[in-house]
Parts: structure tokens; sequence; C-alpha cells
């Protein structure tokens, strides 16, 4: 199943494919030179809060597809079901078209992420890539934004405001609701990490 999703998606969008291959091959490289371990406290808060069965899916996860279809038809409630290779791809792709068509491109292309660089990279990269705020594309100019400078020390709850911005950016103009919501975010986070972390059989960090 995963070799045919991953080659339809190949030649569907070899451009598009080619493209991000090399970009994660080039960010890969990068992280391999990098002191990777610090990254390690935010990839579990981010698989925590943002795709929690990333080590047990293909690229897309079909339960929270599955999911967030019956909520919208039921409760009319809108909800994601991106998982971190989908929002890689989109961030890296550069393709934030609200389409049908464009949703079924980025879950293709999900497929042949974990083809292209190790599974427990992906993370690590998305992290490295995504969009935190105003002047805060990437860890590199969140963590010179927030005044971090202790990288390896980085407290759980520091930790967590960040990957809260993944879903909060930070904007441009100080905005007390937006505050609000990274502070609720980031407690939600770290309840989520303390629940995930003594998982004795579905392992949420692999």
């Amino acid at each position: 199943m995963r070799f045919i999703l991953r080659h339809i998606a190949k030649r569907l969008y070899n451009k598009k494919y080619d493209r991000l291959r090399d970009r994660l091959l080039e960010e890969y490289e990068l992280l391999k030179i990098s002191d990777a371990d610090t990254a390690n406290i935010l990839s579990k808060l981010l698989i925590s809060g943002e795709d929690h069965r990333f080590y047990y899916h293909i690229g897309f996860d079909l339960i929270a597809i599955i999911r967030a279809i019956r909520n919208r038809i039921i409760y009319q409630k809108v909800e994601g079901a991106s998982t971190i290779e989908q929002q890689l791809v989109r961030v890296i792709t550069k393709d934030f078209d609200k389409t049908f068509r464009r949703k079924i491109q980025e879950i293709l292309l999900a497929t042949t992420v974990s083809s292209i660089v190790p599974k427990n990279a992906i993370p690590k990269i998305y992290l490295n890539v995504a969009y935190y705020g105003t002047g805060m594309n990437g860890l590199s100019q969140t963590y010179s934004k927030l005044g971090i400078t202790d990288k390896e020390a980085l407290p759980i709850e520091q930790a967590a405001e960040i990957i809260s911005r993944i879903k909060y950016p930070q904007p441009s103009k100080f905005n007390q609701n937006r505050l609000r919501q990274i502070e609720t975010r980031k407690q939600h986070l770290i309840k989520l990490y303390n629940n995930h972390l003594n998982r004795r059989y579905f392992k949420i960090y692999g």
C-alpha cells in the first residue's frame, strides 16, 4: 500500500516531489551536523500536540481524517487532521490552497517523506522550517526572537511555548487574546506530554 501510494505521488507530482526530496535532504544534512539532541523535547511535544500516532502511520492518519469528516458532518465542527509529514510538505512546497485537490496532493506526497529521510528525523526537520510567528521562521529565528540562548537546557515550559506557536503564531503586534491562546495551548501540551511519556503499550515517542 505504502509503495503504491509513493509511486503514484512521484508520477503525478514529479516536479513537486523532486523539490520536496531535495529540500528534505538538504535539511537532513544540516540536522546531522547540528546538535540534534537539543530538539528532543521539542519533537516530543510536537508529536503529542500535532500527531500522536506519528510512529504508526505512513504519512497520513486515516483515523484522524475519518474523525474530522464525522465531526464536520455531524457537529459542523472544523478540526485538523494533518500529520507532521503533511505539515512539512505544506511548508516546503509553500502550497496553502484550501482545496480538495491540494489536500490529496499533500497526502500523497506525505507518504514519500519517510522514504527520503529517517522517520525519527522528520519532526526535527519540521521544527527547523516551521512558522512560529512574525519574524520567527524556523527554530533559529524563534530562539532569537524569544531571547533563548541555552538551547541544551530548555525547560519544558519554554519548549511548550515554542510548539504552541505552531498552532497560534505570534503576531507582529501585541495581542492579549493570542497570548492567552498560547498559554492555554502550552498547558495542554505539557499535560499531553506527561500523559504520553510513560505509555506502556501504545508508545507515543517510538
